[in-house]
Order: structure tokens, then C-alpha cells, then sequence
């Protein structure tokens, strides 16, 4: 947020902005910066807890004591935040041995699934075979041998076919998996797929419930379909595309969002970076952004009734829409408000955006609806 603040400083020496408003201006930032960091750590902490109360437990099986496991807890998430504001991710543990295994199970029906590494990235894809495969390629630290790689990597990987649940993960962090699940091509009911240090993706998916978070790693899935998702980074963009979701929450900290589908509520949010949204069927109930230092970007399709709401501190605003009217419109320097709606808004897609400091647009899309 560095060059917003020269940007304020930059207006006050050009006179278009009073000491009083600046002052205003950078406290909003200096809050913005404050949730931020909050946000960083409660992601962190959340996915780093799991973490050492097991490896707690396993260095001290007799004599566990909570308050030694909770000082090792707040030491790592120091480290982790310390790590992401640097943008220092990769967690250099030195010297590693590399190896692959394949993990799979034939003839399964699954409803669920549970996904949950550590260190590393995962692909989900779905395959025409009624079987699970997961291929991994994994870098196993603090180890000599081939042998005593493949040793700890089968100790501390979990994999298992509950019922009709997928459970597959790690919570050793001196290993970085790169998994690759194929899952049989169904209709699931949910999943929860979480990391703390890499990326998430997956496509062609039918999912009811889909939960994904990861602290440092992009996140992205195309072609999914579903009745809710929620997708949580702290450092790195989200991307859905071409997708049909009926609820659908992003949150990014440090990332830009891009979402391209027919979404019947959407809301997007992230404070350092900009937002894109491409409706590409008239189905939407509603649209909620809010943004700290990047654009708000949203595009609609012709024709659609909307009943809108924008704010802004310093950032514009560009309303390129057919058939509406301005309701209240505000244009002052540290305060922009601006409300418009159709004629008829009748089934209209509400619309509320929020960005601190940079500039909203709402348009009309010339992207082929493919949800017709």
C-alpha cells in the first residue's frame, strides 16, 4: 500500500486534497493494513494448529504439555507471516530426496471428499474409471536415502476410502507433495480441500459444498458446478472460470480475483489487488465487492435489470449500462456514492462495490453466454 500513500502525499502537495482529508485517508489505510495482517494470521493459524499439536504429541507422547505445544505454534506463525510478507514462500529446508508413488483404489463410490497437505499442490480431476488414483511426486527433507525417504513419506501420508469418503493428506511440513487426485466423474455431495503452503486447482467438477483454503497458493478451478463455494488465500490469486455456482465467497488478501460463470450470489473481496467479474447468465440475485488499492471490474450481460450501489474514497466511478437512472450521487473528495437502478427492477441483479482507493466499473459483457 506503499504507492497509495504517495499518492495521497503526491495530492497534498498539488493542493487537490487538505492535511485534515489526508490524514483521514491514511488512517483508512493504516486499518486496511491492520485487518490485513489479522487476516494473515488467523489463515495461518488455522492451518498451522493441526500441524504441530500432531507433531507435538509424536515428539512428546508421554509428557504432552499444551502450553509447550501452543509457544511452538506462535513461533511457526510468526515465521509463516514473517514469510509471506517478505514473499519468501518456498520454505527452503535444504538438502531433499525426491520420489513418486501412486496411491490407488478400485471399484469406489464416493460422496465426500477430505483433501489436506501441508506443503506442496493439488489437482483434482475427475476420470471416467470408477477408481481413485492419486499420483504424487514428493521431496522428502532431512532424510539420506531413498529408502528413508519412501519410509516417512508412507508413514506420515493418510490415505483411506471411508464409506464413501476420500480422505488423503499430510501434516508432515518437512515434505512437499505434489499430488495429482483423479476421482471417478460424479455428482459430489462436498469437500473440503485445504493447504498451508501451495496452490489448489481442479476442473470439470460437480461438487454441492466445496470449501477451499490455503494460506500461501493460487487458487483456481474451471468448469465447476456446485451450490456453494467458498475459496480462502492469504497470498495469491483466485480464478474461477466458466463455472455454475449458486453461492460462491472468494477472499484474497494479497491476489487478484477473477470469476467468469453463471452465479446466482456472488461475493469477492481482497485488499491488495484487483477484481474482475464476468456474468454470463441473468440468473445473478446479487453482487458484493469490496477492495482496498485495486479496480472493481464487473461485466454483465445485455439486457440485465440491476439495482446498484457504489463507494468510493478516492477511486472513480464508470457506469456503462443501458436503460438505468441515477437514484443519489455524491462526488465529494474523500467520500463518492453512487446509486442507480432500471426502470423496471423486477428480478434485477443487486449490486453493491466498495473500493478504498481504486475505480469501479460496471459494464455490459460481450462474452457468448455459454449457460443459455
Amino acid at each position: 500500500m506503499q504507492n497509495e500513500r504517495k499518492r495521497i502525499l503526491k495530492m497534498v502537495e498539488e493542493g487537490k486534497l487538505k492535511v485534515e482529508e489526508a490524514l483521514t485517508l491514511l488512517e483508512e489505510l493504516d486499518k486496511a493494513e491492520k485487518t490485513m495482517e489479522q487476516k494473515q494470521a488467523e489463515i495461518v493459524n488455522e492451518l498451522t494448529t493441526a500441524v504441530h499439536f500432531e507433531e507435538a504429541k509424536k515428539e512428546e507422547p508421554f509428557q504432552y504439555k499444551f502450553q509447550s505445544a501452543k509457544d511452538k505454534i506462535f513461533e511457526f506463525v510468526d515465521s509463516a507471516l514473517k514469510k509471506i510478507k517478505d514473499f519468501d514462500l518456498d520454505f527452503n529446508f535444504g538438502h531433499s530426496v525426491e520420489i513418486s508413488h501412486i496411491f490407488q483404489q478400485n471399484g469406489v463410490y464416493l460422496k465426500e471428499m477430505d483433501l489436506d497437505i501441508a506443503n506442496g499442490s493439488m489437482m483434482v480431476v475427475p476420470w471416467n474409471e470408477q477408481d481413485v488414483r492419486i499420483e504424487c511426486q514428493a521431496k522428502v527433507y532431512r532424510v539420506e536415502t531413498q529408502e528413508q525417504a519412501r519410509e516417512n513419506f508412507l508413514k506420515d501420508v493418510f490415505f483411506a476410502i471411508e464409506g464413501e469418503k476420500l480422505r488423503f493428506g499430510t501434516q508432515q511440513k518437512w515434505m512437499k507433495v505434489e499430488a495429482v487426485v483423479y476421482i471417478p466423474h460424479a455428482d459430489y455431495e462436498r469437500a473440503r480441500i485445504r493447504m498451508f503452503n501451495g496452490p489448489i486447482s481442479g476442473e470439470n467438477l460437480n461438487i454441492g459444498d466445496l470449501r477451499v483454503k490455503t494460506a500461501n497458493g493460487k487458487i483456481e478451478f474451471a468448469s465447476l458446478t456446485g451450490n456453494r463455494m467458498e475459496a480462502e488465500t492469504a497470498n495469491g490469486h483466485i480464478k474461477i472460470e466458466h463455472s455454475r455456482v449458486a453461492a460462491l465467497e472468494v477472499e484474497t488478501i494479497n491476489g487478484t480475483i477473477d470469476l467468469t460463470g453463471d452465479f446466482k450470489k456472488a461475493e469477492a473481496q481482497t485488499l491488495n489487488g484487483n477484481i474482475s467479474c464476468h456474468l454470463m447468465g441473468k440468473s445473478c440475485e446479487s453482487f458484493s465487492a469490496k477492495g482496498t488499492t485495486g479496480s472493481i471490474d464487473l461485466f454483465l450481460p445485455a439486457g440485465t435489470k440491476v439495482d446498484g450501489e457504489l463507494k468510493s474514497n478516492l477511486g472513480s466511478f464508470n457506469v456503462k449500462l443501458d436503460g438505468i437512472q441515477i437514484v443519489e450521487e455524491k462526488s465529494e473528495k474523500l467520500q463518492k456514492l453512487l446509486r442507480f437502478k432500471s426502470m423496471d427492477t423486477t428480478g434485477a441483479t443487486k449490486i453493491f462495490a466498495d473500493n478504498k482507493t481504486g475505480a469501479i466499473t460496471v459494464d455490459q459483457s460481450d462474452i457468448v453466454n455459454l449457460y443459455k
